[in-house]
């Protein structure tokens, strides 16, 4: 059975502008916790 695939959309102006700043934010401190709290319980409940 054939697939297709979608085309990847192009975004210009401002709007990509935003995307791109948004992609290469650097994640805050806050985040960085989380993130890490996450993986102690998710470590644990896979053990």
């Amino acid at each position: 059975m054939a697939t297709q695939i979608a085309p990847t959309p192009v975004v210009k102006g401002t709007a990509a502008v935003k995307i791109y700043k948004e992609a290469n934010q650097k994640r805050s401190q806050a985040s960085k916790n989380g993130a890490e709290k996450l993986k102690i319980k998710f470590s644990q409940k896979l053990k």
